[in-house]
């Protein structure tokens, strides 16, 4: 693996003004303002008539972290996004590649990283001018290997980990100018956070795994939430997750982590020691939990995803209220607001990825 020089390429990945016929809203991005009560589409577009937005798959959503009017939606289909007024109008600034995750830095909002898939490789671009111009700073060797997350270390924002589908880690410690392999999983990388200076990294058969040493070391936090057969007593466990999707770790403590899974979702609050299936009111055969949300102002309200149906809850888990999204799609993403928690937004997922 080598160091990709960074190269400008402004008119290879940005094409703001190109403009494609899409239907009626069926996809992109929902928003509640009354805690989830009912969702509307949010899917203008500020300089075009027709929306891209409203009939891609939505990857990821992301704020500004120093403006809570300002967000982003990555999709997987027609790039990235930027509104700047609550997800009233939105603005392509980054076209061309499938973005699978992307990160804004802490402090310096118009640097953000994009991951995904360009050209059939894996690539890694960043942009400091909020969108302008992005530059190519890694580029993953192997062919359809995307780069599927990417995250940011709040303490340290020149370190930089990414993830991909035959489960490469890759860290970069100043800013995405060189790369070194820290570890791979064998698996596909769902998604990475860095909390606290300890990296997590969600694998989709292996599930959660963190490293206090910067990546150097892996201690897997799920092995008994995907054990199949206990060999000292030789039980089966039909509940075994064989998929894992999401994850949500507190900022603060790292104790409470929220999984979402093909059997439905998880919670621990002794930093995965222990693992409790919270019940959500669907069958259980059917409880393939997807986004996962959990407001700044209290760890006890928490959105999930089942399908096209949202779940919410107000005191950790013990009971729900249900809201379904009219949309012919999965609810794939979900941010809440860090001021207003009644305020919410779903990305729609409308076929597999």
């Amino acid at each position: 693996m080598k160091k990709i020089i960074a190269v400008l390429l402004p008119l290879v990945f940005l094409s703001a003004s190109c403009n494609f016929f899409s239907k009626a809203p069926s996809g992109g991005v929902v928003k509640t303002t009354n805690g989830g009560a009912d969702w509307q589409f949010s899917n203008a577009m500020k300089e075009t008539k027709t929306s891209l937005l409203a009939s891609a798959n939505v990857s990821r959503l992301a704020f500004d972290p120093e403006n809570r009017e300002t967000l982003y939606a990555a999709t997987f289909t027609s790039g990235l996004f930027k509104s700047e007024d609550s997800a009233a109008s939105w603005t392509r600034i980054l076209s061309k590649i499938s973005v699978y995750d992307m990160a804004v830095h802490p402090t310096d909002p118009k640097t953000l990283y994009a991951a995904g898939l360009y050209g059939g490789f894996g690539k890694v671009l960043k942009t400091q001018d909020g969108g302008k111009t992005w530059e190519e700073v890694y580029n993953e060797q192997g062919e359809s290997d995307a780069v599927r997350a990417v995250a940011i270390n709040s303490q340290n924002p020149n370190q930089v980990v990414a993830g991909t589908a035959t489960g490469n880690v890759v860290l970069s410690s100043d800013g995405g100018l060189s790369w070194k392999l820290a570890f791979n999983f064998k698996d596909r990388v769902q998604r990475i956070s860095w909390q606290n200076g300890s990296i997590y990294v969600l694998v989709k058969n292996k599930g959660l795994s963190r490293s206090a040493d910067g990546g150097a070391t892996f201690e897997n936090l799920t092995s008994t939430l995907s054990k199949v057969v206990d060999f000292q007593s030789l039980d089966y466990n039909p509940d075994a997750v064989r998929g894992f999707n999401q994850f949500f770790v507190d900022i603060y403590t790292g104790n409470l982590i929220y999984l979402t899974t093909d059997q439905g979702l998880y919670k621990t609050q002794d930093s995965g020691k222990t693992w409790q299936s919270i019940a959500l009111p669907v069958n259980k055969e059917a409880a393939i939990a997807r986004a996962i949300a959990v407001a700044r102002s209290s760890s006890n309200i928490v959105y999930t995803s089942v399908g096209s149906t949202v779940y919410k809850t107000v005191d950790g888990g013990a009971t729900w209220q249900t809201q379904n999204i009219s949309a012919p799609g999965s609810v794939n993403y979900i941010i809440i607001d860090p001021d207003l928690p009644q305020i919410a937004y779903s990305g729609i997922y409308l076929q597999q990825q």
